[in-house]
């Protein structure tokens, strides 16, 4: 995903690591990221799920199932409620637009991460816990987790927000800003629980999430994400530069981290994902 975008990273000239891509992305590459983002958004609420290979195999043209029927049926119970239906009214589809724009953010947030093995400061990915299946949900929009040089496990809270008018984005940034320093404790306390049950450092961790985070330590840091239209996004580094006032207490590098992704029209590509995924039906 990386390299289909053209994510690279920015001068920290503002207070916050910087990655930016998109705006150079041609047609044939936004269509194989349309395609992985459909196939992300299925696996994330079907897992294991025979549901998962039945879309798969109607997406592609080759279902041999003896109940077509009843596997529509199956398969539009995974995509409603996100992506809407065909046979929904426009009004319908118009209700869950801000949503699923925000679900595509998070998809693409999800897979630029997990592209980003090792940090320009040197920390190396351990764990991402999974984006929610539905963006309704309760809870925070991503975590990572990573090992800096001693084997030491830190760790990343993520706000994610899609952004489609010509509103200032620096507010919809401050904003996101905002939303983790009034709730990411809870947002951490709701990770806990599951969190602690991995093995080893990892689960210890979780353990501690709430205490590191309120005790500012080096051990907790934010990120903001933004997708975009490229006609919104910023052609300067500083347009994060006030996540930097919002969180003073994480001053070191690396701790206060950004992403924006700026797709040519991303109302649009938002709705392209949308189409995909119905290919299944």
């Amino acid at each position: 995903m990386t390299e289909l975008l053209g994510i690279v990273a920015r001068p920290e000239n503002a207070g916050c690591s910087y990655l930016f891509g998109g705006p150079d992305a041609g047609q044939e590459a936004l269509e194989t990221v349309t395609r992985l983002l459909a196939e992300e958004a299925m696996r994330l609420p079907c897992g294991a799920s025979p549901a998962l290979d039945k879309w798969r195999a109607r997406r592609d043209g080759c279902a041999a199932s003896e109940s077509p029927e009843l596997d529509r049926r199956e398969i539009e119970v995974f995509i409603g409620p996100v992506f809407g239906l065909p046979t929904s009214t426009q009004e319908e589809l118009d209700k869950i637009t801000h949503h699923l724009q925000g679900f595509v953010a998070e998809l693409l947030w999800n897979r630029i991460i997990q592209d980003q093995v090792q940090t320009p400061d040197g920390r190396i990915l351990v764990h991402t816990e999974e984006i929610k299946g539905d963006p309704t949900g309760t809870g925070g929009d991503g975590f990572v987790v990573y090992a800096i040089d001693d084997g030491t496990l830190v760790f990343r809270l993520w706000e994610i927000k899609k952004h489609v008018s010509n509103s200032p984005i620096a507010a919809k940034i401050k904003g996101a800003a905002e939303q983790l320093s009034g709730h990411g404790a809870r947002y951490l306390a709701l990770l806990t629980g599951p969190g602690t049950k991995h093995d080893g450092a990892l689960g210890e961790l979780y353990g501690h999430l709430v205490t590191l985070w309120l005790e500012n330590s080096f051990r907790a840091g934010i990120g903001v994400s933004i997708a975009t239209s490229t006609a919104y996004a910023p052609t300067s580094h500083p347009a994060f530069d006030n996540v930097a006032a919002v969180f003073p207490q994480f001053p070191a590098d690396g701790q206060r981290e950004a992403l924006m992704v700026a797709i040519t029209d991303f109302a649009h590509f938002a709705e392209e994902v949308r189409k995909e995924v119905w290919r299944g039906l």
